[in-house]
């Protein structure tokens, strides 16, 4: 038997709780892909919050009403993108999201590395602008240059470029991994029971 957890994330994979019972191989394997979007929400979730906090303000309680929202919108579009995988589970469909989930992720990967490094970018940004604070709209496009000039410092350059491609990478593999999953799930046993199900009730 099947564990409530366990269907919620099937749901959130888009995989068909009553079809998954017959399925009992696949239960933890499918859960995993779910706990995957999950973790894509919670991205989505901090890193608009965090775009908030350093562009717009420290004062989080629209900031957490605006990554809500955003991350409501995200899940609409996860689940709409999960079932154009299910359905037409084809190569050059799982080729086009990697490349958008990569773009994807390098997007919300910068407020990240942007808040870790927030000193050091600030300091360099002082260097070329002489400011010792920027406007919200000034941030948008000199937070993210102050970023790049500080991974050629000397000291400490190297670590903070290095530290940023590792955020990258792990955002992108949790973005990329569940359509990998799901385009290599395309003929086990749920594919083939779904199939049944279909031609004999539909």
């Amino acid at each position: 038997m099947s564990t409530k957890i366990q269907q919620k994330l099937w749901k959130l994979a888009n995989y068909d709780c009553f079809l998954m019972e017959y399925c009992p191989v696949l239960y933890n394997k499918i859960a995993g892909i779910g706990i995957f979007f999950l973790f894509q929400m919670l991205i989505v979730f901090a890193s608009v919050l965090t775009s908030y906090k350093i562009f717009i303000s420290s004062y989080l309680i629209l900031g957490f009403l605006g990554a809500t929202l955003a991350t409501f919108i995200f899940y609409k579009w996860m689940k709409f993108l999960n079932e154009v995988h299910h359905t037409n589970p084809k190569i050059g469909i799982f080729v086009t999201q990697f490349f958008i989930n990569l773009i994807f992720a390098l997007i919300l990967a910068i407020p990240f590395c942007l808040f870790l490094f927030e000193h050091q970018i600030l300091f360099q940004l002082y260097l070329k602008t002489g400011k010792m604070t920027l406007g919200n709209f000034e941030q948008l496009w000199l937070m993210p240059l102050g970023l790049y000039k500080s991974w050629f410092v000397e000291t400490e350059g190297k670590v903070i470029l290095f530290i940023c491609i590792a955020i990258l990478i792990v955002i992108a593999f949790v973005f990329i991994i569940p359509y990998f999953l799901i385009f290599k799930n395309r003929k086990s046993n749920y594919t083939l029971v779904k199939r049944n199900y279909e031609q004999n009730f539909y």
